[in-house]
C-alpha cells in the first residue's frame, strides 16, 4: 500500500493481482500532484487499472475526470453516487458531529473554503456500479471486498482486504478536528452508527481513514458508546 495524499486528504493505492487500485482522487486541482506523485513511486498513469471512489464529495471525486481520461481504469462506485456526482457539489443534508466540527466547518467557510463543489460528470456508462449484491473485484481474483458503510453520505462504501485493513473513507476519522475518530459530517447518525458496527464486525486489524492516520480496529470498539452521545449540529 502506498499513500500518495497529503495532511488533508488521503490516497491510498493498492497493488492487486490486476494492477493499481486508486482508492479516491482528491481535490479539484490536485491531479498534477497526484501524477507526480506516481511518478516519485516509479508508477505510471497507465498502471492504474482500477478507480475505487469511497463516495461523491469534492475532496474525493475532485479531480475524477482527469484520472479516467488519463487512464482505462474500470471505475467503481456505489449506485447513489452516480446522482450525487452529477449534482457537483456535496449534499447539504446532516449536520456536524460536535462543537468542534462545527465551529471548524464554519471556519471554512468564512475563509472561503464552503463551496464544497467538484466536476460533475455522468459516469453511468463508463463504471461498474455496485448495489450491494455483487463483489466485482473478487470476481475478478482481486481479494478486496466491498462494505457497504452509509452514514457520512448515502453512497459510502469502503475496502477490506484479505489480511485485514480496512479502507473505511469517510466512515471514519483520525485527524483534527474529529473527536472519538468520528468523521465530521454525517448525513444520517442512524446509518452511521449501523456502519461502525458493521466494521466492528468486519474484524479488521487496522483502520485506513481517508483523513489521518491509520488506527487499530480496537479504537472502533473504544468510541462506539460515544455515538450515542452525537446530536448533529
Amino acid at each position: 500500500m502506498i499513500n500518495i495524499g497529503n495532511r488533508i486528504a488521503n490516497n491510498y493505492l493498492l497493488l492487486t493481482p490486476k494492477g493499481w487500485l486508486a482508492i479516491d482522487t482528491g481535490y479539484p486541482g490536485g491531479f498534477r500532484r497526484f501524477v507526480n506523485g506516481l511518478a516519485a513511486h516509479s508508477i505510471d498513469i497507465s498502471d492504474i487499472n482500477y478507480i475505487f471512489l469511497t463516495h461523491a464529495h469534492d475532496d474525493h471525486a475532485g479531480f475524477l475526470g482527469e484520472l479516467m481520461n488519463a487512464t482505462d481504469a474500470q471505475l467503481i462506485v456505489h449506485t447513489h453516487f452516480v446522482e450525487r456526482l452529477l449534482s457537483g457539489h456535496n449534499q447539504r443534508i446532516g449536520g456536524c458531529s460536535g462543537v468542534l466540527a462545527k465551529v471548524f466547518v464554519e471556519s471554512m467557510r468564512l475563509v472561503g473554503k464552503g463551496k464544497h463543489e467538484f466536476p460533475a460528470i455522468d459516469v453511468s456508462k463508463q463504471a461498474t456500479i455496485w448495489d450491494g449484491t455483487t463483489q466485482p473485484l473478487m470476481e475478478q481474483d482481486i481479494p478486496l471486498k466491498i462494505l457497504a458503510l452509509p452514514g457520512h453520505t448515502s453512497d459510502s462504501i469502503g475496502l477490506l482486504s484479505e489480511d485485514g485493513e480496512l479502507f473505511c473513507g469517510d466512515a471514519a476519522m483520525n485527524g483534527f478536528p474529529s473527536v472519538n475518530r468520528n468523521i465530521i459530517w454525517i448525513e444520517n447518525l442512524d446509518d452511521y452508527c449501523n456502519s461502525w458496527d458493521i466494521m466492528i464486525k468486519a474484524k479488521a486489524r487496522v483502520i485506513y481513514p481517508s483523513h489521518g492516520k491509520p488506527f487499530s480496529s480496537a479504537d472502533l470498539d473504544k468510541y462506539r458508546p460515544y455515538l450515542q452521545k452525537i446530536v448533529l449540529r
